[in-house]
This record gives C-alpha cells, sequence and structure tokens, in this order.
C-alpha cells in the first residue's frame, strides 16, 4: 500500500473536511461538527487512512497557525475605543465565571485526582475557551450584535486569565516545592509575551505601511511566523502574544481591519485543516479510561461557566436582548468550546511535571472529545436565541435548495461549465442560471464606515443592503457615496439604510426572471450590476449579475443564430 506523503495527507485532509462540511450544512450543523467528524472518520476510531507520523508532522504548524491568527483577531477585539462601554460589565461576567468555573473544577475533581495541584492547575485549564472553535461559528453564521460582541470578548479574556494564573499557579506550586524550576522563568515567560506582542504589533503596523502590498497577507504571515517561532525557540508562551500583537495593531493603526480581510485567503483552509486533524487526534479510550475524572471535569465546568455568566450579567445589569424578548440569551452555554488553549496549558505543565502534566492532558483530552462535539452547537444556539444570526445564515446551513440546484444539477452544471443549452431560447433561460450566488451584503444599521470599506472590497459599483430577516432592503450606488464620503460630520449620522438610493423594484430582479426580461431591464438601469432576488414576492437577496454576463448570453445566442442561417 502507498504511504501518502505530506502534500498528499494535506489534501486528503482538506477533501476530507469539505465534504464533511457539506454533509453537517445538510443536517443544519455547524460546519465545524463536521470538520470534527470527517477527522474521527480519517482517524484510528475511523478508517485509519494517514500514517500516524505525517499526521503528527503535519498538526504541530497547522495548529500553531491557526491558533496565531485566531488569537490575532481575537487580540483586536480590545479596541479601546469600542470596549469601553462594555468593558465594565464584560469584566464582571469574566471573573464571576472565571471564578465559579476555577472553585468547582477544583473542589470536584480533587477527591478523584487525589492530587491538589493537580486539581489547581485542571481547575485553571478549565477556565480557557477555545478561540478557534468559538470565533470560526461566529463568523460562518455571520453572528452580529451586544451577545456576538460578548462572547468574543469573553472568550479573548479567558484564554488571557487562563494563561496568567496558570503561569501564576505554577509560580507557587514549583518554585516554592524545591522543584529546578525558578520564580524568574515563569515570570519571564509572562513578561516575555507580552514584550514579544509590542514587537510584533508594532512592527506588523511598520512593514504593513512600508510594503504597500496588494494584499496585507504576506506582512501579517511573516511576523506571526516569526514570533511562533521566537516563542517557541525561547520557552515563552505564543497565546498571549498573539492577542497582545493584534491588541497592539487595533490601538496603534487602521491596519487591523484590512489585515483580517485578507486573512480569508488563507485561514480558512488552515481552519478546514486544524478542525479535521482536531477530530483526528480526539481519543474516546482516553474518555472511557478517566472517564470518571473527566465526567467531573465536564459537569463542573458546565454549571461553573453557565452559573458564574448568570451571576456575572446579574451583578453587572448587563442586559442583552434575546429573540424571544424574555430574559437575556443563555451566554455560558457560549464559552463551553474547550481544545487548542487547554491543550497548550497542559503540555506546559508536562514540561514542568511529566507525570502530573500526562495526568491532565490525558483529562483534558477526554473532556477535548464532548466539548468539540457539543460546543459549536451551544454557540449557535446562543447567537440564534439572541437574534443576532440572520435568517439568510441558517437557511444555507439547512436542506433548502434553490430551484434547479441539486447534485444532479450541480454535476451537469460542473461538466457543462458555463455554456447554455443552444436549444433554449433568451426566453427559457432564467437569471438564476448566469448570476453570481450568495454575494456579500450589508446590514441596514451599518455605519459610513462600515459602508466605505464595503465598497472598497466589492467587486460590485452597487451594494445590497438586507433587513434583520436577511430581506433586501435597498441597494447603494458607488456614485451615491461619492456626497458623504469626505464628510466625516455625516459619519455618526447616516447608515446604510439611509444610503441606500435604489429601491428594490428599481435595482433587482427576480432570480426566475428570463433573459428576455433581464435585457430590457438593463435598457432602462443605469448601473452594470443588479442585486438578484429569490422572486417578486420574496427579496431574500441570492444573487448579483453584472450587465456584460447579460450581454455575453445574448451575443452568443446570436452568433449561433447567425450560424444556422
Amino acid at each position: 500500500m502507498i504511504q501518502p506523503g505530506i502534500l498528499l495527507s494535506a489534501g486528503i485532509l482538506l477533501v476530507a473536511g469539505l465534504l464533511g462540511g457539506i454533509v453537517a450544512r445538510l443536517f443544519k450543523l455547524p460546519t465545524l461538527t463536521g470538520y470534527l467528524a470527517a477527522g474521527i472518520l480519517l482517524g484510528h476510531h475511523g478508517l485509519d487512512l494517514l500514517p500516524h507520523a505525517t499526521v503528527d508532522r503535519v498538526t504541530g504548524p497547522v495548529n500553531d497557525l491557526a491558533m496565531a491568527l485566531v488569537l490575532f483577531v481575537l487580540g483586536g477585539r480590545f479596541h479601546l475605543e469600542k470596549v469601553r462601554d462594555l468593558a465594565k460589565s464584560t469584566l464582571t461576567i469574566s471573573a464571576f465565571e472565571g471564578i465559579s468555573t476555577f472553585l468547582l473544577v477544583t473542589l470536584l475533581t480533587w477527591p478523584v485526582l487525589g492530587n491538589f495541584p493537580g486539581a489547581i492547575l485542571l481547575g485553571v485549564m478549565a477556565v480557557a475557551i477555545a478561540p478557534a472553535t468559538t470565533v470560526e461559528v461566529l463568523r460562518e453564521y455571520k453572528a452580529d450584535g451586544p451577545t456576538t460582541d460578548t462572547l468574543k470578548l469573553l472568550t479573548a479574556l479567558s484564554n488571557i486569565w487562563a494563561v496568567l494564573f496558570f503561569e501564576i499557579v505554577l509560580l507557587f506550586l514549583f518554585s516554592f516545592s524545591g522543584a529546578d524550576t525558578g520564580a524568574k522563568e515563569i515570570i519571564w515567560d509572562l513578561a516575555g509575551a507580552v514584550l514579544y506582542g509590542l514587537v510584533a504589533g508594532h512592527a506588523l503596523i511598520l512593514l504593513q505601511n512600508k510594503a504597500r502590498l496588494e494584499s496585507s497577507s504576506v506582512p501579517l504571515l511573516v511576523i506571526l511566523l516569526l514570533t511562533i517561532g521566537l516563542c517557541k525557540t525561547t520557552g515563552v508562551p505564543q497565546m498571549l502574544a498573539m492577542m497582545v500583537t493584534g491588541a497592539v495593531v487595533v490601538n496603534r493603526s487602521r491596519f487591523f481591519e484590512p489585515i483580517t480581510q485578507s486573512m480569508d485567503a488563507f485561514a480558512q483552509p488552515a481552519f478546514v485543516a486544524f478542525f479535521v486533524l482536531s477530530g483526528i487526534h480526539l481519543d474516546f479510550g482516553i474518555l472511557s479510561e478517566f472517564w470518571i475524572a473527566a465526567g467531573l471535569y465536564i459537569l463542573a465546568r458546565v454549571i461553573g461557566k453557565v452559573l458564574g455568566a448568570r451571576l456575572g450579567m446579574k451583578m453587572s445589569g448587563l442586559k442583552l436582548p434575546a429573540l424571544t424578548g424574555k430574559g437575556s440569551p443563555p451566554l455560558g452555554l457560549g464559552l463551553l468550546c474547550q481544545a487548542g488553549a487547554a491543550i497548550m496549558l497542559a503540555n506546559l505543565a508536562k514540561s514542568y511535571d511529566p507525570e502530573l502534566g500526562d495526568l491532565l492532558l490525558n483529562i483534558i483530552l477526554g473532556a477535548v472529545v464532548v466539548f468539540e462535539i457539543v460546543g459549536p452547537l451551544l454557540v449557535k444556539h446562543v447567537v440564534v436565541a439572541a437574534g443576532e444570526v440572520q435568517v439568510g445564515s441558517l437557511l444555507t446551513h439547512g436542506t433548502h435548495r434553490r430551484e434547479g440546484v441539486g447534485l444532479w444539477g450541480s454535476l451537469v452544471r460542473t461538466f457543462r461549465g458555463r455554456k447554455l443549452d443552444s436549444n433554449h431560447g433568451l426566453h427559457e433561460i432564467q437569471v438564476n442560471q448566469i448570476m453570481r450566488h450568495v454575494p456579500k451584503s450589508l446590514s441596514a444599521s451599518a455605519s459610513l464606515d462600515e459602508v466605505l470599506s464595503f465598497a472598497n472590497h466589492s467587486p460590485f459599483n452597487h451594494f445590497p443592503v438586507l433587513t434583520a430577516d436577511g430581506k433586501l432592503l435597498g441597494v447603494i450606488a458607488l456614485a451615491d457615496l461619492a456626497d458623504v464620503a469626505y464628510d466625516r460630520r455625516m459619519a455618526s449620522l447616516v447608515t446604510a439604510e439611509d444610503l441606500a438610493g435604489l429601491s428594490v423594484q428599481q435595482a433587482a430582479l427576480s432570480s426566475k426572471a428570463s433573459i428576455e426580461v433581464a435585457v430590457e431591464f438593463f435598457e432602462n438601469f443605469e448601473g452594470n450590476t443588479v442585486a438578484v432576488t429569490e422572486s417578486h414576492k420574496d427579496h431574500t437577496l441570492v444573487g448579483m449579475m453584472e450587465r456584460g454576463e447579460v450581454l455575453a448570453v445574448v451575443r452568443s445566442f446570436r452568433k449561433k443564430e447567425e450560424a444556422k442561417l
């Protein structure tokens, strides 16, 4: 049997992830669940298709890059101007849920472990939240609102507390127990991480400013890879360094948004590989071996997160809107994902005390089996309960299919390409056959700065604006932005809804309209791009279509008609 090399293994990982994501969407599940399931199927619990040595070689770099990207983004949540309003309430919630989680996990696992230092370290690790999983679920469902912002900030804060207090606990447990590890080494871990983050953040700003490349991805990758390598070489925890890097960039420059937008080109493959590899490494044998300790850990962590977040919200007076209008969404359920961050801390403990580190790592890995499968579903539940996921985003993850596009239709379209059936006339070809599917859009409440940023990165000159329930409200023409783009007094006064000068009737076509209708429409439409809705009655945005695409179809048919004469 031929053993796949690294590149073939990487290809198999991505293919398995894509297929798993497709299956997950059919069952209205987060695609992360599909990625994890694909990994389980590839691993030793399933088909065992990949060589273990190759998987181990790929896992380290992929995990480091994926974690660095997410932690950089989470660090960007600490924009001083934007978090000022949330800072007090979020810090209170984070403190209550962190303390309650730590105490419950420590007290419940201590009798089973019979090791008080180990129980304390396990309690600290329970505070950590998987940043990649949480952020990816929120991004996938395009969640937007106060609950989403609070979840992201709480995730970042929880990981900061986990790293800081883990190092402090190690300092007290090992330095003062006669171990070889000294206080200076652990203090350097914290100070070094902050120092590396400060240097990396300013270096990224300088490089981005001087390089002037079309994409910001190259400077970002340069800085992240160098920082990861330096952290590993000097033994400094990279989690804190990455978050400090993001915080520096967002507070000291205007580059954070274009940098994070450029990440889409390479971050998504890294995330797919990360979660498939996580599924491969899930060991159900560990869960069965340490089921009592892992079970108590899971139970205590769930109770601590949920009750702590609820108590923190009550003490801070923070009230988040819910879809039902009754009470706030169950915020604590969105804080349960756990994987890379906790595993990294367990490995850190292993470097100081191998025997204790192995014990903690086994318990954490057993709990990860549960939290990585259930956690993404609960994050989705929280933001849906908060009413911060558009209906359109939920539909794309369900069994809903557009008319004429099923599995067979996709296969036919794949092999046929963009060529249309010559036996049909223009009146028989519908707009949905040539439009561009699932376009990006603006929310009605988007600020002027958000609109300008969207326009700067859009391939079109017309920008669809959606209502809260995912319906097309209107269209903004690029020319209409000229009058307000440079008037900073207008920035805080207008939203995308105010700028949408073209109504649905003026700038949208039904997906079921014929090309003949589209030709007639463009004869009376000054712009080059038109929005496409599901139908005349259903204004759900399904695509965008350009004048040139319609004209190309018309010219093609005219040539065929002339050839017949």
